[in-house]
């Protein structure tokens, strides 16, 4: 009888029933927004993401013309500057020439 009353009292031994009520007494406490103000946020949420998209988008872009405007090849076709006096980046470069037509 002892070990009856154990269970009762163990929070851990709560029925998966009795954590769905639970949770119904919970989300009836819950302020929900109204429709114009959901509506609001959502708009809110969405320019920022777009405005973070053109941030990166122009990052991007500016990386990517940048990097391959800084390596500059001569006329026959060998890099030229910096990257020549380290083997691993000229390396690379030979790499990456072919695949991007340059």
């Amino acid at each position: 009888m002892a070990d009856k009353n154990k269970n009762k009292n163990n929070p851990e031994k709560k029925g998966i029933g009795r954590k769905f009520k639970e949770m119904g007494s919970e989300l009836k406490k819950v302020t929900w927004p109204r429709f114009p103000t959901a509506l609001k946020n959502t708009g809110i949420v969405l320019l920022v993401v777009a405005v973070f998209l053109v941030i990166l988008l122009i990052f991007d872009t500016i990386l990517r013309f940048g990097v391959f405007n800084f390596l500059v090849w001569d006329s026959s076709g060998n890099a030229i500057g910096i990257i020549n006096n380290v083997p691993i980046l000229s390396n690379a470069l030979e790499f990456i020439r072919p695949i991007f037509n340059l």
